[in-house]
């Protein structure tokens, strides 16, 4: 007598989500899991950046060019340099600059990008304030961290897991509004709300190595991001400060080093 083997229900769902979720990496070529296309990142990175835009000018927080207009020109010169060599040079890039003393910055899905004042603090920051390939470095990282899409393959991730829990429902239903809090960490200071992302070490170590091949490609010495990641990986983080989420020894910046060699020789082809 044949007998049909019996599939648990979460299995079975398990087994269609991963099919449902199967997608290309347009950075590694490989396959990825994604339930959502491109369109996506692009709508939600937007929404996160207005939430954004809007708080901070309800707490009369200085943007852009009423924050530092030289600075913020100087961002998004960068920004669009390295969005033309990136795997996804047809995002709607976008970059900001705030008047705040946190020492951050962060590229939301679709390319989105936020850079915070204290990046370049003197004493506790990341960022030479005169130095482009520094800032490019920190730039070029954060980029890769929505060309890699880290956002939404982490909310398919965390989808599947509510939906095999039976929590389908309230998880589809959510317009975005709901999924990013739970993507981007909510952080309170000096009573704004604000989101910093949080990425998995894998994320992390992910983007370090395509924002090295993208400053390097759009003509930033890729040099000055091992000495940026040596300065960083010997700083105290707090939760509001871009050290928090990175490795707390200088492993990240000597993992680095090892990629220097061919980077450097296509700096060399764009170099000026």
């Amino acid at each position: 007598m044949c007998r049909t083997p019996k599939i648990s229900l979460p299995a079975l769902l398990i087994s269609v989500l991963l099919a449902l979720g199967c997608a290309r990496d347009l950075v590694t070529g490989k396959k990825s899991y994604n339930w959502f296309g491109l369109d996506y990142d692009v709508k939600l990175g937007r929404q996160v950046l207005d939430e954004q835009l809007e708080e901070l000018r309800k707490k009369g927080k200085s943007v852009d060019e009423q924050a530092d207009a030289h600075l913020t020109e100087r961002i998004r010169t960068i920004t669009r340099k390295i969005a033309a060599v990136s795997h996804v040079s047809d995002f709607p890039y976008e970059a900001h600059f705030a008047d705040l003393p946190i020492v951050n910055a962060w590229c939301a899905p679709g390319g989105k990008v936020m850079v915070y004042k204290g990046l370049f603090d003197p004493k506790e920051g990341l960022v030479r304030r005169g130095s482009e390939d520094e800032l490019a470095a920190v730039l070029g990282h954060e980029i890769a961290h929505a060309t890699a899409r880290h956002v939404t393959e982490s909310i398919s991730r965390n989808m599947s897991i509510l939906l095999v829990g039976q929590a389908a429902v309230s998880a589809i239903s959510a317009s975005g509004s709901g999924m990013v809090p739970d993507m981007f960490n909510r952080v309170i200071t000096d009573g704004i709300n604000l989101y910093l992302p949080a990425y998995s070490r894998k994320n992390e170590s992910e983007a370090d190595s395509i924002g090295l091949l993208y400053m390097a490609k759009a003509g930033y010495n890729p040099q000055a991001a091992i000495a940026l990641w040596y300065r960083a990986c010997k700083k105290n983080g707090d939760k509001t400060s871009i050290y928090s989420s990175h490795p707390p020894s200088c492993a990240r910046a000597k993992n680095l080093e090892k990629l220097l060699p061919g980077l450097l020789e296509a700096y060399g082809k764009v170099a000026p």
